[in-house]
């Protein structure tokens, strides 16, 4: 059963009772659903937890009650269906009945259904904090602790940011409330001491460097400065877990590049950016000076900008004008200082327009976008649609992208696509510096698909069930997945019309099921399914089998 994630955390503990509370009465039916709430880590009954009993279907509270000091909690007198349970505590994290992803496991009542004896078990909340100090051990004030987690919701494993905060006086940082996962920390910050004097706009030294044109690198975990090379943090859940950086200054690099002289009240220039686990980042500056005809060349209508500040290491420069001249994107090796980059090299980011209609006519849905999303899961560019199906997308690096729509609450996925300025791969577009324009047919995806998973012939709780393109690698947007309920049941909604496989899968939360190598192990024991246009609910008559993991 899909639910929405639960990310508040509850702070104060429900009053504690001696005896086991009576049960929750809801005057509707014979059945009861019953249980204790315990520790994940240890199982230890949590006495004073809060537990809610819904609809599952509809979210509608149906009632509340506190747990006893064995962990126990009841609901009775209800009626054959479907419920979802949640429970809080202070110093674990709220979650509903087994949950994953998002995910969980409804509990169904009826005749010979198990719903009682249930074992709730929620995750106590984990902690990462330390100290980031200098070369000295002095401690670094107003520093920039970034946390990364891997996110298994996209299915492929991504390291996506999660957080950032700021060192205090005594350079100490926290990380409260964390949940099980894998995380990366990383530390940015300036040398309180340090100073860039401009240079010459030709990017000659003039006077040598000085001991105090420093900087430091991007640090991460542990002590490198390349994300490809830092070390992740397994964190389980109640650990605390130290983590301690200590930042050396190295020589500052200055960088030089020639750019449209600046009108009154303009500010625009290049942007270095630098690749932080396969996103490109804003890389940290100290400084951006302009002067004209900086170069020594005195050529009209041109500046010179010098970035200052910018510890060596491999960049990426974008510079693009308020006037509406084409970008450029260029890789900077700054591995020495005074480095002269050429403005009119590097490759040209291009325009990507279009417009896109629904298939059979129908009108588009509001707030619907266009967005391109790069090979590692990162949308890098998106634009409006507007209403007469027109967008535009400017200043797209080359590179390879899948064409993926959103409308809202509404699922919609591309069926046809043409492109003239790029070249296509099924729904994926090779972008190169020409100017591309799309015309795209999309589906609506109504459908409902419901069935049952079973495991040695009987009902399978809380298995990972996901339908699978015919093109995995190609059709990310199409994937559905859902968690099965106490009696095996699971429905996949929004579903777009195609060729699928259906499969489900035992613990198979921490998989990276949306990679084409990762999910095709399990395809030969999945079921095919057909969503025909204009579905509207799919009911499989057979059972799909749960395979291990």
């Amino acid at each position: 059963m899909w639910i929405t994630a639960l990310l508040a955390i509850c702070d104060g503990a429900g009053s504690a009772r001696a005896q086991a509370p009576p049960p929750a009465a809801i005057s509707h039916g014979s059945r009861t659903i019953s249980g204790a709430v315990v520790s994940a880590l240890g199982g230890q009954p949590l006495e004073g937890a809060d537990v809610t009993l819904l609809d599952a279907k509809s979210g509608t509270l149906l009632a509340e009650t506190t747990s006893d000091g064995e962990g126990r909690f009841a609901f009775s007198h209800l009626a054959d269906g479907k419920y979802s349970l949640r429970a809080t505590h202070r110093g674990y994290i709220a979650s509903a009945f087994d949950e994953h992803d998002g995910f969980s496991t409804a509990i169904v009542t009826g005749e010979g259904l198990a719903s009682t004896g249930l074992r709730f078990a929620i995750k106590p909340l984990a902690v990462i904090y330390g100290t980031v100090t200098d070369e000295s051990g002095d401690p670094v004030q107003q520093a920039r602790v970034s946390l990364f987690r891997q996110d298994e919701r996209n299915g492929t494993g991504k390291i996506v940011r999660s957080s950032a905060v700021v060192s205090d006086d005594l350079g100490n940082y926290e990380f409260p409330r964390l949940g099980p996962g894998n995380y990366y920390l990383a530390v940015s910050a300036q040398p309180w001491y340090a100073t860039h004097p401009q240079e010459q706009g030709d990017g000659v030294q003039g006077k040598g460097h000085s001991p105090l044109d420093v900087a430091y690198a991007t640090t991460f975990y542990a002590d490198v400065t390349d994300s490809d090379s830092a070390t992740p943090i397994p964190v389980k859940a109640g650990d605390r877990i130290p983590v301690n950086f200590t930042l050396h200054p190295v020589p500052a690099v200055h960088i030089f590049m020639q750019v449209p002289a600046q009108e009154r009240g303009e500010i625009f220039g290049p942007m270095l950016r630098q690749d932080v686990f396969g996103s490109m980042e804003p890389a940290g500056l100290q400084s951006m000076r302009y002067s004209s005809h900086g170069d020594g060349s005195g050529t009209p209508g041109m500046s010179t900008v010098e970035l200052s500040g910018v510890a060596p290491g491999h960049y990426e420069m974008e510079f693009r004008s308020p006037r509406g001249d084409r970008g450029r994107v260029t890789s900077v090796d700054a591995s020495s200082d005074h480095q002269v980059v050429d403005g009119a090299a590097g490759e040209v980011l291009a325009d990507v327009t279009g417009k896109v209609a629904m298939a059979g006519g129908g009108g588009l849905a509001p707030r619907m976008s266009i967005s391109l999303m790069s090979q590692q899961g990162e949308e890098n560019n998106s634009a409006r649609v507007e209403r007469d199906g027109s967008f535009q997308i400017h200043g797209v690096a080359p590179g390879t992208y899948e064409v993926v729509p959103s409308a809202g609450d509404m699922a919609v996925a591309v069926r046809q696509i043409t492109a003239s300025g790029a070249t296509l791969d099924g729904h994926l577009l090779k972008v190169g510096s020409a100017p591309v324009t799309l015309a795209a047919t999309l589906v609506e995806g109504a459908a409902t698909v419901s069935g049952f998973a079973k495991a040695g012939g009987r009902p399978a709780s809380g298995a990972m069930v996901v339908l699978v393109p015919a093109s995995p690698g190609a059709d990310r947007e199409l994937f559905r997945r859902d968690q099965s309920d106490s009696d095996g049941s699971f429905t996949l909604k929004r579903v777009i019309p195609g060729e699928y496989t259906l499969v489900a899968i035992e613990d198979g939360w921490t998989l990276d099921w949306a990679r084409a190598e990762v999910i095709g192990h399990y395809l030969s024991g999945g079921m095919k399914v057909t969503v025909a246009a204009r579905s509207r609910d799919v009911q499989l008559k057979d059972a799909v089998a749960v395979q291990p993991r």
